[in-house]
C-alpha cells in the first residue's frame, strides 16, 4: 500500500471512530437491510433502491462504515464468508455481540441525504446477522436477493480466486442461512436476480410498496448503474458466466447446492 492510500485509509478509520464516539444517533422510520449472496445482485438492487428521493444509503458497504463488523477479507475469507460461518452468525442474543448504538452512531453520520427517513444498508455477511439486525435496529426491513448459483459460484471464483468447491459452499450455505432467518423475520421480502432483470420496474413497484414508498419509473436500457467500478444496464448476465464453466465444474455446483437449485429452479442450468 502507498503512503497516499494508507493516508486516506487511516484518515478514514479515525473519522469512523469519531463518529463511533461522537456522532447523533437518527431514528428513522425505517431500516432496510439488502442482503444476499456475492455475485447476486445485491450491488445492483442496493444502488437501484438507494436512487429512490426517500432513502438514505451510505457511501460504501456498511461494513467498512464501522469498526464493529468482522470484514471477511481482512480474515483471509474474501467472497467467501459461508466457509466459516461460526465467526459471522449473530443471533439475537450472541456472546459478545457487535455495540449497536456505536454502529447507528457511525452509520446515522455517514447517510445521505440526512433529511431521509429511510435508511438503506448493504454488506453481504449480514446475511448471517439478520436475528441480530432485527433485534438491534428499529423497524427493520429486509430484502433478499437470490440468483442463479451456476453464475455465482463462477463469479466468486473468478472475482475471489476461489476453487469451484469453496465458491459452490459459499452460496449454498449463506443461502440456507439468510432463507432459514428471512423466514423468521418479521418483514422480509425475497426476490431472484432472474425476475429482478427481467422486468425491474414491476419488480421495483412491488418492492416500494412492501417498505411503503411511492414507485419510482426506472426502465431497463434507460441508465447505466455503477457495479464495482463498471457500468452497466440492468441485464441478466448469468449466461456469460455459465459459459465460463465446465461440466465438471458443474456437476460440483450440482452436488453441493441440489436442494437450493431446485428450489429456485436453477438445476438445469438455465440463465
Amino acid at each position: 500500500m502507498n503512503l497516499g492510500n494508507w493516508l486516506k485509509k487511516r484518515r478514514a478509520a479515525l473519522q469512523t471512530s469519531w463518529y463511533g464516539r461522537f456522532g447523533k444517533i437518527s431514528v428513522p422510520d425505517q431500516w432496510v437491510f439488502v442482503v444476499g449472496c456475492y455475485n447476486s445482485g445485491t450491488t445492483l438492487l442496493h444502488n437501484v433502491l438507494a436512487s429512490h428521493p426517500d432513502i438514505a444509503s451510505l457511501p460504501k458497504e456498511g461494513q467498512y462504515c464501522t469498526d464493529q463488523l468482522q470484514v471477511p477479507a481482512d480474515i483471509g475469507l474474501a467472497r467467501s464468508w459461508a466457509l466459516k460461518p461460526e465467526i459471522f452468525c449473530l443471533g439475537t442474543r450472541s456472546d459478545n455481540p457487535p455495540d449497536a448504538e456505536r454502529i447507528k452512531r457511525q452509520w446515522s453520520s455517514m447517510m445521505m441525504p440526512r433529511e431521509c427517513k429511510t435508511y438503506i444498508e448493504k454488506s453481504i455477511p449480514n446475511a448471517a446477522r439478520i436475528p441480530w439486525l432485527e433485534n438491534n435496529f428499529e423497524n427493520a426491513r429486509f430484502v433478499g436477493i437470490v440468483r442463479n448459483g451456476y453464475a455465482v459460484t463462477e463469479g466468486i471464483m473468478r472475482k475471489g480466486g476461489r476453487t469451484v468447491e469453496q465458491a459452490a459452499e459459499q452460496w449454498a450455505e449463506s443461502n440456507r442461512i439468510m432463507l432459514r432467518d428471512l423466514d423468521s423475520a418479521s418483514s422480509s421480502y425475497l426476490l431472484t436476480y432472474e425476475e429482478f432483470t427481467q422486468n425491474p420496474e414491476e419488480l421495483l413497484t412491488k418492492v416500494f410498496e412492501f417498505l411503503g414508498l411511492p414507485s419510482i419509473k426506472i426502465s431497463p436500457g434507460q441508465k447505466l448503474w455503477q457495479i464495482h467500478g463498471l457500468k452497466s444496464e440492468i441485464r441478466n448476465m448469468n449466461g456469460k458466466s455459465l459459459e465460463r464453466l465446465n461440466d465438471e465444474e458443474k456437476a460440483v455446483v450440482k452436488r453441493m447446492g441440489q436442494p437450493l437449485l431446485s428450489r429456485f429452479g436453477y438445476l438445469d442450468n438455465q440463465p
